[in-house]
């Protein structure tokens, strides 16, 4: 019932042979993070998150085209998760992990696992406007940027302000800009668009097999089977979120 106690149940589960598959954020601090990944190193169970935001259409098939080069190397991306708001949002953050850490986090994986670019620095901001009941943290709001390994830069919008008119119950958007063209998927990933220079190719295949990430947990746990991205990276944009998080916390403060 609180994701805040979740890290410890990991653990345990994990220093008594019990395979984890946790709900993100998988850890409400990176300090809980790392000692999920210390247990996960020294057992013979396995950890995963449910992490495979990059495994489903349009996005497996955007990571191809950008790990082929086709859009040259990636300078700045935009991205957005955008879920709505209702009456059952925690009024405590400690309950789910708070909007940056449970929301944004997918931003973070379309950046990180769509480009296979790690970001190295981030900083974020947060409001609460728009939430009326009383003795609520719920944040409704947050923005976050900052610089990828190679250079480049990015930016996230999060929030719970997608309205019940839109049709969808998360408005997705992630835009690649590169050095020889544009990618995007916008609209909750209904609509996607490659530009290479001067040709508009329009929409991407997404008729191309995916990996089922589930089914690879399971593989990964029965037999080894190799997972699409390594622990480390999977868990990366988490550790993300929970940084964003603690900067954005301490914006309020200032």
């Amino acid at each position: 019932p609180m994701r805040s106690d979740q890290a410890g149940q990991a653990i345990a589960a994990l220093e008594a042979g019990i395979h984890v598959y946790a709900e993100k954020p998988c850890a409400t601090t990176e300090a809980d993070l790392d000692r999920i990944l210390a247990a996960a190193k020294r057992g013979s169970a396995t950890f995963h998150e449910m992490a495979g935001t990059v495994c489903d259409q349009p996005y497996w098939a955007m990571r191809q085209l950008v790990q082929d080069g086709v859009i040259g190397q990636v300078v700045q991306v935009s991205a957005q998760k955008s879920y709505p708001y209702h009456s059952g949002r925690p009024l405590d953050e400690a309950v789910d992990g708070g909007l940056v850490a449970q929301n944004g986090v997918h931003a973070l994986r379309f950046i990180e696992h769509i480009t296979g670019v790690p970001i190295v620095s981030i900083e974020a901001v947060d409001t609460p406007l728009g939430e009326n009941r009383p003795d609520s943290d719920l944040r409704i709001a947050s923005s976050m940027m900052g610089r990828l390994a190679n250079g480049g830069l990015f930016s996230v919008v999060a929030n719970y302000l997608n309205p019940p008119g839109f049709g969808s119950w998360g408005n997705e958007m992630v835009r690649i800009f590169g050095t020889k063209g544009l990618l995007e998927a916008v609209d909750g990933g209904t609509r996607t668009r490659l530009v290479i220079g001067d040709q508009d190719r329009g929409e991407i295949d997404l008729s191309g097999p995916t990996p089922d990430w589930l089914e690879c947990v399971i593989a990964n746990a029965i037999d080894g089977q190799p997972m699409p991205m390594d622990l480390e990276t999977e868990l990366h944009p988490t550790r993300l979120v929970l940084r964003a998080a603690a900067n954005a916390i301490s914006r309020r403060q200032a």
